[in-house]
């Protein structure tokens, strides 16, 4: 009974938890399934995106840039090769992955001075310039690839946000699979404990409703 008992509390920690879990991603993600990490750059360094990220998951996945006072912004996408060679050993803010917990972007600072300008250079597989913001789509087709975040010029751009959208609908409905598992398992653990719980109240009430043979009645006594 006991052993019965302990089952049955795993079973309901797991479901409560596979709960949360599956709720949690369901409201992040949205019917889309799309996943957005954000980040502030290094204020007076270009932005590197780096394949690890980009080409992390077979899903497109989309740059967008926020700048401070409309200023200018240039998006190229590349190889990570020649998005190296076009940046020199500029300062850079390099990103290289997404934490999950907090939906941020995992980034490094390196390098000192400026790069050339990056609009006249013949790397680029795409690129798109904007004031006040910026967006630029990498599919997986040419991967691995890299994206340059700066101005047209090589200067670093003003930027009050960088964000990376990944849209995977399948992660929208695991998501619900999992919300959906960790619902039946905790119900049925909790529905499994409360029964263990009322059977033994009911023994131990007919327990004590039933004499006891050997224990001597009042009028015996008498």
């Amino acid at each position: 009974m006991v052993a019965k008992r302990a089952v049955l509390a795993v079973l309901t920690v797991i479901g409560v938890v596979l709960l949360g879990l599956g709720a949690w991603f369901t409201f992040h993600l949205g019917p889309s399934g799309s996943a957005t990490f954000t980040s502030i750059p290094s204020p007076g360094s270009i932005v590197v995106l780096e394949p690890s990220l980009l080409n992390r998951v077979d899903s497109p996945a989309t740059v967008s840039v926020t700048t401070r006072d409309s200023g200018p912004v240039f998006v190229g996408r590349a190889t990570p090769s020649d998005a190296a060679a076009v940046v020199g050993g500029a300062a850079r803010t390099t990103v290289t992955g997404a934490r999950v917990r907090s939906w941020s972007l995992v980034q490094s600072e390196s390098g000192a001075g400026e790069s050339p300008p990056l609009a006249a250079a013949d790397v680029w597989r795409q690129t798109v310039q904007g004031n006040g913001s910026a967006q630029l789509q990498v599919t997986q087709e040419s991967a691995p690839e890299a994206v340059v975040v700066a101005t047209a010029d090589g200067k670093p751009a003003d930027i009050a946000e960088l964000s990376v959208t990944i849209e995977r609908r399948a992660w929208f409905f695991q998501s619900l699979l999992v919300t959906l598992v960790g619902l039946l398992a905790a119900a049925a653990g909790g529905a499994g404990l409360w029964q263990a719980r009322h059977r033994e109240t009911h023994r131990d009430v007919q327990r004590e409703a039933t004499p006891d043979p050997d224990r001597p009645t009042e009028e015996a006594s008498a």
